[in-house]
């Protein structure tokens, strides 16, 4: 890997993340359409389908691990119970 793409890796993105769940649902919500609003701004349209294409990519990849880890989570704490 290139030195950019390491340093963009190895961003402390924890720290976002807990910034983020400070805030209440409705906070959140606000939050996203904001900079959803702010990014589209002086895009084309077909740069903004393209940009929001990839925020859904980013969001169904978290979303299929964070289920797949819940699956195995799920299995470990039911052997842990069956025994």
């Amino acid at each position: 890997m290139n030195d950019s793409m390491n340093q963009f890796v190895n961003n402390d993105y924890k720290s976002l993340s807990d910034y983020l769940f400070s805030f209440n649902g409705n906070e959140f919500a606000i939050l996203s359409s904001i900079i959803g609003f702010v990014i589209s701004q002086n895009l084309t349209i077909d740069q903004v389908n393209s940009l929001g294409n990839f925020f859904e990519s980013i969001g169904q990849f978290m979303l299929s691990k964070a289920s797949q880890d819940q699956v195995i989570e799920n299995r470990k704490n039911n052997n842990k119970r069956n025994y």
